[in-house]
């Protein structure tokens, strides 16, 4: 089984039948790996380079999008994932932060998840207790009301 689908199993409870958003989605494994449970899902990046080719033939909807300033209107999505993208998006992660719980829904989660040390180093500094190892994922919850 794909690394990938074990961490959307993982999450499957907020993503099953849930509008789901990808940000810095890279390759969008996680978002193809999504669409077999979610009701739809987005994902996004500013570059397409290491687009998934296989995305064309899925329901994912990909679009180059600057994640600190999201073309969607508020309140679009019940949950949002950064999945091994932390390290890149750090240095503006308050203004994507702020977007990501603009388009997000009342009750909704952004989860940040990380299985390369560039990423789950840095999520360890920045997020200590919050950041937990489940399987091979380290994981950021952050509920948004």
């Amino acid at each position: 089984m794909k690394k990938t689908d074990r961490i959307v199993r993982l999450l499957k409870s907020d993503i099953e039948n849930k509008d789901i958003l990808e940000v810095a989605c890279g390759t969008a494994d996680f978002s193809i790996a999504a669409s077999a449970f979610a009701n739809s899902v987005s994902c996004i990046d500013l570059d397409d380079s290491r687009l998934n080719p296989i995305i064309k033939q899925s329901d994912v909807r990909f679009q180059l999008m600057d994640a600190s300033k999201m073309k969607y209107s508020d309140h679009a999505f019940d949950t949002i994932i950064i999945y091994n993208a932390y390290y890149h998006i750090q240095a503006q992660w308050k203004e994507i932060e702020k977007e990501c719980k603009r388009v997000l829904r009342s009750n909704g989660c952004i989860y940040i998840i990380g299985t390369w040390k560039l990423d789950t180093s840095i999520m360890q500094d920045d997020y200590g207790d919050k950041a937990e190892w489940q399987d091979d994922f380290l994981i950021v919850k952050e509920l948004v009301k």
